[in-house]
Parts: C-alpha cells; structure tokens; sequence
C-alpha cells in the first residue's frame, strides 16, 4: 500500500487555472515537483539520510533501545545473549518495504517461539499516530514490535540510509546478515540464516 503525501496533492490542486504567466509557472513547478516525489517514492529503495557507517557482517551490533508504537520499551541489552533477532528499517513512503511486510509476519509467525525476535524500526518523522493509522490499514497486519525512531539514531547507528534495510543478528550479539533493498526471494536466504541461527542459540 503506498500513500501519497497530502501536502504535495495540496500544493497541486489548489492553484487555478488560467492566470498569469507566474501562475502557469508555478502550476507546472507543482507538477514537477509532484512528479518527481511520485518516483522517488515509489523506488523500491530510497535514501534518506546520512548513515553511521563501519556496520558490516560480522560485526558486534551497536546497542539499542527504543519505545514502540503501544508505548512499550525494547532493549536489545535484554535481547543480547537470549535471542537472535531481526531488525527491518522501513517507512510507510517506501513500496519495496511494504512489499517485504507479508514476509517478515511470515517468518515472525515461524520462529517466534524458536527463539527469535523480528522488530520493525519505523523512520517516519512525524510521529506515531499516522504510523499506527497507516498500520491498521495495511491488509498484512504487522504483529511484531515497531520502534518508532523519528530522530534516527537507530538508523544512523546501524548505517541504515536506504530503505528497507533489514539486519540479523545473532545470540552472540555479531551481525550475520545485512541486506539493502528488497525484491521478492530475498526472504530465502535470510530464513536459510534465521535457521542457523536459531540453531546455536539453542546449544
């Protein structure tokens, strides 16, 4: 599902037609500019900030922590030595992370009670509630925890500057996957590791 922003509609639909020649300029600027949102938008990957940097497999994975959209606190201090989890970077403006959503439920489903947390990291800046509407609209409804990170020190922290980033990390606290971007199937390989992974926090 893939919302177009309200204020760009607003400055498109609002001017008149007809006018003085500012006028018609500033219609086709709108326009532009309203094209040119539309693309970048809808990119299966887009980016959006300036990352941390230095985040790569195989290394230990920063700390964090976080309030969710129901106003609960996740620590990955608690996490660390206990679980293996996922973190998945995503905004409600990007189509490839909306794409991948059905996939992480799915594995969600699957490991969740084989040692494995999924935690969504929602980078929108505007805050909670139009995260939290947008949620209850999608038809895949997401049932792992989402961190609300508008200030982005989560992403920044784990060089998550282009959306959908999606990062595994193991019992030992050491990253074991890191992937930019989404298209269908890459879900494969990420399982093949949550497998493994599940597997040597159990010994």
């Amino acid at each position: 599902m893939f919302h177009y922003p309200r204020e760009v509609w607003y400055k498109v639909t609002i001017i008149p037609r007809g006018g003085r020649p500012a006028m018609r300029r500033a219609i086709t600027l709108f326009c532009l500019f309203a094209a040119v949102s539309v693309i970048s938008l809808a990119r299966p990957a887009f980016a959006l900030f300036d990352g941390g940097g230095g985040i790569k497999e195989g290394a230990p994975a920063p700390m964090f922590s976080g309030m969710t959209i129901d106003n609960q606190k996740i620590d990955f201090a608690q996490l660390k030595g206990k679980k293996v989890v996922i973190l998945d970077f995503w905004s409600i403006y990007c189509a490839s992370c909306i794409e991948e959503m059905p996939r992480l439920i799915e594995i969600h489903n699957e490991f969740s009670k084989k040692g494995l947390v999924v935690i969504g990291v929602n980078l929108d800046s505007f805050g909670t509630h139009r995260v939290v509407k947008f949620m209850q609209g999608m038809e895949n409804k997401i049932n792992f925890p989402v961190l609300i990170d508008k200030t982005r020190q989560i992403a920044t922290s784990f060089n998550a500057m282009v959306l959908p980033t999606t990062l595994l990390i193991d019992v030992s606290g050491k990253i074991r996957f890191y992937h930019v971007g989404y298209k269908p199937g890459d879900e494969k390989q990420l399982r093949s590791i949550i497998v493994q992974a599940v597997k040597e926090a159990r010994r």
